[in-house]
């Protein structure tokens, strides 16, 4: 087969799996969780008084507090577990996984087009996700500082940075449960195996940590959260090295995920 032919098999699973997922409950389930933070902003909004939500520099601590802790190292990174393991283990389930197997397609392609077809719809919730989740913070000092504080230079690097590390944490996270769900059923088993394994990453050697996905993004946050005793899991690394270990973690765990598609056999049972 040709490279151009291939790449149009994977683009056409890619396809079938995002218009498939998107319109189907494992979307809607995923638009409710991430819904939590930004009704937790609006609460803050609400609820908090008028100095503290006027205060533009408590305000900004305050969404990069939310915005690592709970939106980016729970809200996503649940949310890439639930969607990634089902995007081929929810076949198995529903026993439809070997209509994919008798197409002309050669597995380790099925799995990257699954890949993307998961991550595109990821992607779709994430992002503007995290948009409404950085405006509702903002709302907070009133609308017309709102206005000004995101249309300002600052303010557009910061709302463009958090954008970019949710993509990211799609790609890496995503890969990772990816090639989780060609080894578990339930969704929740890799999700808190890995999420021991991020603890102890500053604790391990450095050849383990490069699979953190989380540390990693650390060092992209555009104003670093006050992590207290966790501090130590803070990383200084430049934040291009970041972006090419978390690209290239996601190739590795997608790689592997075709290599170990290649032996895999459906049990229905």
């Amino acid at each position: 087969m040709s490279a151009g032919f291939r790449l149009r098999q994977i683009r056409t699973v890619a396809s079938v799996d995002f218009r498939r997922t998107l319109g189907g409950r494992r979307t809607l389930a995923l638009v409710l969780f991430c819904s939590l933070p930004i009704a937790l902003a609006l609460v803050r909004m609400v609820m908090f008084p008028e100095a503290a939500r006027m205060d533009l520099g408590r305000t900004t601590h305050e969404l990069a507090q939310a915005f690592s802790l709970f939106h980016l190292r729970f809200i996503v990174f649940f949310g890439c577990a639930f969607l990634f393991v089902k995007s081929f283990r929810g076949e198995v389930l529903q026993h439809t996984l070997h209509l994919r197997l008798l197409l002309p397609i050669r597995r380790r392609d099925l799995i990257v087009g699954k890949y993307f077809g998961a991550l595109a719809v990821s992607l779709a919730v994430f992002l503007p996700a995290t948009v409404v989740l950085v405006i509702v913070y903002r709302l907070a000092n009133g609308s017309w500082q709102t206005l000004q504080t995101t249309a300002s230079a600052q303010g557009m690097a910061h709302l463009i940075a958090y954008v970019f590390i949710t993509a990211l944490a799609a790609v890496g996270y995503g890969a990772l449960f990816l090639l989780a769900g060609l080894f578990f059923k339930n969704p929740m088993v890799p999700a808190a195996l890995y999420l021991g394994f991020e603890v102890l990453a500053p604790f391990l050697p450095l050849p383990l940590r490069v699979f953190s996905v989380g540390r990693h993004l650390q060092a992209l946050l555009p104003v670093p959260p006050s992590l207290g005793p966790l501090a130590v899991t803070g990383s200084d690394m430049p934040g291009w090295l970041a972006v090419i270990l978390i690209l290239g973690v996601a190739a590795i765990a997608v790689r592997l995920a075709g290599w170990r598609a290649q032996g895999f056999e459906i049990d229905y049972s």
